[in-house]
Parts: C-alpha cells; structure tokens; sequence
C-alpha cells in the first residue's frame, strides 16, 4: 500500500508527517506501507523548514536531508491513499488530477479516532510562524498519525 502525504510547498506539515508515520509504520509492522510526500506549489530541492527540522529533532526523526519536491501524475496513480491538510487541498487535487476510486482523505480526519469523520478541520501551516506554531502543528500530527497507523492496520 503507497500512502502520499500532501501539503502546499512539501517543507513543513508533510515531510513531518510522513517521517513520523514511516516510524510508527515501522514500529506497527506495517512494512509493506510505501509512505511518501510531495507538495502541490511545485516547489523542488528546498529543504525543510529549519522549525520543522527541529520539531523532528525533539521528536525523534530527522528531516534534515528532506528536499521538497511537486505532486506528479505519477504520484497520484501510484498512491492508494492521499493524506491532504487542507480543503483546498483536496480540491485542487479534484481539479489537477481526478479520480473518483482514490481515497482522498484530510489528515484530521484521523483526529478522534481510527475512523475517518466527515466535517474534519484543517492542519493550518505554520511555515512562516515560530517555533511554537511547528510544535502544535506536530502535536496535531502526532495524534492524526498514530490513529491513521490503526486505520492502515485494517486497510492494508
């Protein structure tokens, strides 16, 4: 199973997702989950932002040699799942590159539980923020992740 985490410039809130969910995958068994992450802006080789890389660093996980990279057609016929922040997000997705048979979801869909709700908020993007904001963005994460990790589970 492919999973595609989706953000605007792919340095903040998906590299930090899909660097913690590569480590809860892992830990959960799930090893034949392919985790990877792109950005819709188009934004290629930027490293992450250096407040992400420290949230990382505090949490365990080292984004330091992430370079961003844009969403391609190849991309999103590879992914079974698609892991988006926002609603526009998803739209421009729809727009870009439809397809009806994906399972497109919003990463807070995964906030109260292994079940993804309906009327999910969006994970604001804290790129141009302090540090603090990286660290509740990650707290956000952390919980959406580690139930996504349980939905996978019976998914995969």
């Amino acid at each position: 199973m492919r999973v595609l985490l989706v953000c605007d410039g792919n340095i903040c809130r998906s590299p930090m997702a899909a660097a913690y969910l590569r480590s809860r995958a892992a830990h959960a068994g799930l090893a034949h989950v392919v985790i990877d992450s792109a950005g819709l802006l188009g934004i290629e080789g930027a490293p992450a932002a250096a407040h992400a890389i420290a949230v990382g660093r505090a949490e365990g996980f080292d984004l330091t040699r992430h370079r961003s990279r844009g969403i391609t057609a190849a991309d999103l016929r590879a992914a079974d799942v698609v892991v988006v922040m926002t609603l526009a997000h998803l739209e421009e997705l729809a727009e870009r590159f439809p397809n009806p048979n994906q399972k497109r979801l919003l990463l807070r869909a995964f906030e109260a539980g292994p079940t993804p709700s309906g009327g999910a908020p969006e994970l604001a993007d804290p790129v141009s923020g302090p540090y603090e904001g990286f660290r509740d963005a990650f707290a956000v994460i952390r919980t959406c992740v580690d139930h996504l990790v349980l939905w996978l589970r019976h998914a995969a």
